[in-house]
């Protein structure tokens, strides 16, 4: 009989827990209540732009950090970890709590250098605006131009105008990711992209797999799709095919190639409305969260679609710029994901593990629900009617066109992350180069003669979420495992057991467990690309 089988055995656990408990309780009381504030002045920031704002969303993340960075809390975090006797939930915590911490084991000096170039960057990118013709254009305006004008040249322009904001971004953002390094390897690490995929329980190895895996399935679907897009575009453009560049797409970086501008018959707040009673009528009550959303683009409001939980809690907010058509409802869905992800979550967990278990699960299920704005057999039963002009008619037109999408997509996610790989390994290496290799080697996009300028910093998410874009990679993934899933099991997957299950075995556990173990609780298996590339392989 050994000691914890005795009572006396018992009792020291007992105190153990206790004493790991009452460590906790505090860890948790005092991060929550410095994540609020900062939480508050970051959603001021993303839905006015106003600077006084960002100062202080700067000064409320700050505090956020020092509590993460102070030697006491992480002494004791380690203390306890290596302990025995833990409950599984405390255990939990201080693993959930160990990986936060090592995010912000700067100097302090870096910290605060860090926190106000991540700031400034957002700033500059949220108020932004490019400047063609004599226009300033947001960014959804230049879209829109880059969907509807003809004449190359003035795509070109157009196209050019939008980039700048990289020549205003890279300076800062190269220094932030210096930062940053110094940072990971003074903790052991390579750098902080690695330290980054490692604490969320992710490595680099797994991800390199994950894409050698995908491209080896879809590379040669990808290139027949994008080779029927090239011969669209130099039919229309009048130029040959291998003229073809980055400003003839639909999307500056070809991140996207249809214009999804089909109208739905309902402006953005009757489609909010509708959306919203759909998902009620399927246990997923979000009137509150949508009817209290900011959905509407205006002057200064960030042009990045976000979903925020503001307190982990009850408080979720969503900020879109919708318009009244399938690409403002596919970004609706897409938010209302991460909203119904968030709305789930046990609310008696503590504030540690009362959040996703991965970034990359939330993601997934606003991917697989954004995937309705291409079902047109849904859409004529929540809007009614016949579908508008371009959309396609039939379910096998729309899913053609929704696979089509999805390997833009995905191919696009590949080249960014790859480069966000490359560019943490060495920041002082040829980007402007490096950029437009993985651009012709993954997307086949050749570069233009103008080539050596910082285009790669002109996308928002390497300045203002590092090491993120390859949840969407990994996101893409478990959508197409949570859809074969559902569909399989309950016959419809976006029906009302269908999404109860999901409810159940992924959201409500937030990070009291690992995402390996509730992908495996949804899916009942690991994470697997082969649904995915079986669906995109058409």
């Amino acid at each position: 009989m050994n000691q914890t089988e005795t009572g006396e055995g018992r009792l020291s656990q007992e105190r153990f827990q206790t004493g790991a408990g009452s460590f906790l309780r505090e860890a948790n009381r005092e991060l929550a209540g410095l994540y609020v504030p900062m939480m508050n002045s970051l959603w001021k920031v993303i839905t006015t732009g106003e600077f006084r704002y960002v100062k202080q969303c700067e000064q409320d993340e700050k505090a956020y950090q020092e509590a993460l960075a102070s030697p006491v809390l992480g002494g004791q975090a380690e203390y306890w970890l290596n302990r025995r006797g833990l409950s599984a939930e405390q255990k939990r915590q201080l693993q959930v709590l160990k990986a936060e911490l090592a995010e912000y084991r700067m100097e302090a000096n870096e910290r605060q250098a860090a926190a106000s170039l991540w700031n400034d960057l957002h700033y500059t990118i949220g108020t932004f605006r490019a400047e063609a013709g004599g226009a300033l254009l947001s960014e959804h305006a230049a879209h829109v131009l880059m969907r509807r004008v003809s004449d190359g040249r003035q795509r070109k322009q157009i196209w050019q105008a939008g980039m700048r904001l990289g020549g205003l971004t890279a300076p800062k953002l190269l220094e932030l990711v210096k930062l940053r390094n110094r940072a990971a390897r003074r903790l052991g690490y390579d750098d902080y992209f690695a330290m980054k995929l490692e604490n969320a329980g992710v490595g680099l190895d797994t991800l390199t797999e994950l894409i050698r895996q995908i491209r080896g399935g879809l590379d040669s679907a990808y290139r027949e799709v994008k080779g029927g897009i090239d011969l669209e575009l130099a039919d229309r453009f009048h130029i040959a095919r291998s003229e073809v560049r980055s400003w003839h797409y639909t999307h500056p970086f070809f991140q996207t190639h249809f214009a999804m501008e089909e109208p739905l018959g309902a402006g953005t707040d009757e489609m909010a409305d509708k959306v919203s009673g759909w998902l009620r009528e399927r246990g997923c009550d979000l009137s509150a969260v949508i009817r209290g959303a900011d959905l509407a683009e205006r002057p200064g409001k960030s042009q990045a679609n976000c979903c925020l939980n503001l307190d982990r809690s009850r408080d979720i907010r969503m900020s879109c710029n919708l318009s009244p058509d399938t690409k403002g409802l596919a970004v609706l869905l897409h938010e209302s994901g991460h909203a119904l992800f968030e709305k789930e979550l046990d609310p008696s967990l503590p504030f540690l593990l009362r959040q996703p278990a991965h970034p990359f699960l939330s993601e997934g299920a606003a991917l697989l629900m954004e995937r309705l704005a291409w079902d047109e057999e849904w859409k004529r039963e929540l809007f009614g009617g016949e579908p508008g002009p371009g959309a396609g008619g039939d379910a096998g037109s729309a899913q053609e066109k929704l696979r089509k999408e999805t390997l833009v997509r995905l191919y696009w996610t590949l080249t960014l992350v790859e480069f966000e790989k490359q560019l943490y390994a060495n920041p002082d290496q040829p980007l402007n180069g490096l950029w437009w290799d993985l651009v012709e080697d993954v997307q086949g996009i050749t570069r233009p003669s103008e080539w050596d300028y910082p285009y790669w910093a002109a996308k928002a998410h390497l300045s203002t979420l590092p090491v993120y874009y390859y949840n969407y990679l990994l996101g893409e993934a478990a959508a197409s495992q949570f859809q074969h899933t559902l569909q399989a099991r309950f016959k419809v997957w976006h029906g009302k057991e269908a999404l109860g299950h999901l409810r159940k075995e992924v959201f409500r556990p937030g990070a009291s467990a690992s995402w390996r173990e509730l992908l495996a609780a949804g899916t009942s298996q690991d994470l697997n690309p082969l649904f995915l590339i079986r669906q995109l392989r058409g």
